[in-house]
């Protein structure tokens, strides 16, 4: 039997005990009792606030959903860290915190939020969704071969994965040396979106690393054309500036670089940029 099926959807069985319920106030209250159909509404805000009381830990999480939903963010991990700290069991809200946990480099406790929301969860979105954070968390900590064999796993499970997957293992297999597997991926995420900006950066460091700057260029550049801001690309288009001996411009891509935005995913580090500023 498929895991997913195993698990236990507590929406969806809230959901049919407040059908239930609300059917059982009709009786009770209009059908016998002859009150007003007006009556149903305290029954169903008496439900609500049972349920509030006997789920608060997953009505924390919602409430940080919901905060997440209108790009409140610290108000959002206010909750998440209350909700996440009593065992809650709301899915989304332990995928997001431990997604901020990680950008944040706290892969080990990212992790460990991950691997609870992956017992509990039973959605296919999730399912694909849990993995690759995962695998993230795993080259954080320095586990490349690990971090390689979560988004193998996915793409066995699944036909189709998109092309952020496709780009990540493609990165993965770069850092390790594959510059041939690496590029054979990042072509099959292009393929699926030709305006996917990490991709065309994938390109651009593959042929950096080959020593084939120009074509790097071409690549760095395709990927600026889409997201003008990205770091990465930025970065390197500064390195080619600075083997051309065009300090002045090479500066120019630097400094745009290190305003960016930086994360413990980012595959340049603000270190690095700060080194060839400072060089």
């Amino acid at each position: 039997m498929n895991k997913r099926t195993q698990k236990i959807d507590l929406v969806k069985y809230w959901r049919g005990v407040l059908l239930g319920y609300m059917m059982l106030a009709f009786i009770i209250l209009v059908y016998f009792k002859k009150m007003s159909e007006w009556w149903l509404i305290p029954a169903f805000l008496v439900f609500m606030l049972a349920s509030a009381i006997v789920c608060h830990n997953y009505v924390l999480g919602m409430i940080g959903n919901m905060f997440y939903f209108f790009r409140k963010p610290d108000k959002a991990k206010k909750f998440y860290k209350i909700a996440v700290k009593r065992n809650t069991r709301n899915v989304k809200a332990l995928y997001n915190y431990a997604l901020d946990a990680l950008h944040e480099g706290r892969a080990e406790e990212a992790l460990n939020v991950f691997k609870r929301a992956e017992k509990i969860n039973n959605k296919v979105l999730f399912e694909k969704l849990i993995p690759l954070a995962v695998s993230s968390c795993y080259w954080v900590m320095g586990d490349l071969d690990k971090a390689i064999e979560e988004i193998e796993n996915l793409q066995k499970k699944f036909n189709y994965i998109n092309p952020n997957t496709l780009t990540t293992l493609a990165y993965f297999y770069l850092l390790k040396g594959d510059t041939d597997k690496a590029e054979e991926l990042t072509k099959k995420a292009l393929e699926d979106n030709s305006g996917y900006a990490p991709a065309w950066d994938n390109m651009g460091q593959i042929y950096y690393n080959k020593g084939d700057i120009d074509k790097a260029e071409e690549y760095f550049e395709k990927a600026l054309g889409i997201r003008e801001n990205m770091t990465e690309s930025l970065y390197y288009m500064g390195m080619i500036c600075k083997k051309r001996n065009d300090g002045k411009k090479a500066k120019e891509y630097f400094e745009k670089a290190l305003g960016g935005y930086i994360s413990a995913l980012s595959t340049v580090k603000k270190e690095d940029i700060e080194r060839e500023l400072n060089g």
